[in-house]
């Protein structure tokens, strides 16, 4: 397999398992806050990440990686995974799932724009094309899934900023963890970002009182959260596969296409149909995804 290959893998399996991890997510909602769900989540992913990094004989790598590095993906860690995503929770809070990651489409095309600007990565008409295909596809599924509730003028307004932020920080963050990729390997740069992305979230105010809820959870809500934090180990790990083997802009806009793998889980698990727009938007996406390639 070669490395583009390879880095669009990563990135599609990072988007796979966020989707899982957000349509699992939703069975817990009325049981757990998302903010406290999250904050979970990359607790124990991140423990499992270093514990299975330190299995595999990646420690003497991650005691090895020069200060700069270190300092460098924990910077990336703290403003894109810590920082964009509990932004981007608190938006969806005031938005709404699907209004959230319509305006979360900004990131795909910041990260794109940053790539071409900081790293000079080619960027081929067919690839542009396939950018703007998957860019106007997950818009399609996601408007296609229908909201009926309304937020406020105000609250509105303020989920709009806080999702634009979160875009912001995930394209920093992604331009952060370029350059420390080329030094280190993924596994030992996720095991270095992810256990203090968990301690952060951790600490924040939106945790407190998880920890007691956590503790009575049983039955299919514990293998639903358990499943959570196992695959929360994977996807940052696939992510960084992606942004190391296919660039920052190949692999932010791969990784945003978690929608279309919620539309299978979501038949599955709720029964819930897609809608004409979002199966159009499917397809679209695809046809990007192989352009892209």
């Amino acid at each position: 397999m070669n490395r583009l290959a390879l880095g669009i893998g990563g990135a599609l399996g990072s988007a796979a398992t966020w989707a899982l991890i957000c349509v699992l997510a939703q069975m817990l909602s009325g049981r757990l806050p998302s903010i406290g769900i999250n904050a979970f989540r990359v607790l124990v992913g991140g423990f499992l990440v270093f514990v299975g990094a330190l299995g595999a004989g990646y420690g003497g790598e991650i005691a090895g990686a020069p200060l700069w590095v270190t300092l460098t993906l924990w910077a990336s860690m703290l403003i894109g995974y810590a920082g964009g995503d509990t932004a981007f929770f608190l938006g969806m809070e005031r938005l709404g799932v699907t209004r959230a990651h319509i305006v979360s489409m900004v990131y795909p095309l910041m990260s794109t724009v940053a790539a071409i600007v900081v790293f000079g990565e080619a960027m081929p008409p067919v690839r542009v094309a396939g950018i703007l295909f998957v860019v106007g596809g997950v818009g399609l599924i996601v408007t296609g899934t229908g909201e009926k509730d309304a937020a406020t003028a105000r609250e509105h307004f303020r989920g709009v900023w806080l999702v634009l932020g979160a875009a912001l920080a995930w394209t920093l963050g992604s331009v952060m963890l370029n350059v420390p990729l080329q030094r280190v390997s993924p596994v030992a740069a996720t095991a270095i970002q992810i256990p203090l992305a968990g301690m952060v979230l951790w600490l924040t105010p939106w945790a407190r009182g998880t920890w007691q809820v956590v503790r009575t959870t049983r039955g299919r809500e514990a293998v639903a959260l358990a499943v959570i934090c196992l695959f929360s180990a994977f996807s940052p790990l696939l992510y960084t596969v992606g942004i190391k083997h296919a660039g920052v802009a190949m692999g932010g806009v791969l990784s945003t296409t978690s929608p279309l793998f919620t539309i299978p889980l979501e038949i599955v698990v709720f029964d819930r149909w897609p809608s004409h727009r979002t199966l159009l938007g499917a397809v679209t996406t695809v046809l990007g995804i192989a352009l892209m390639g």
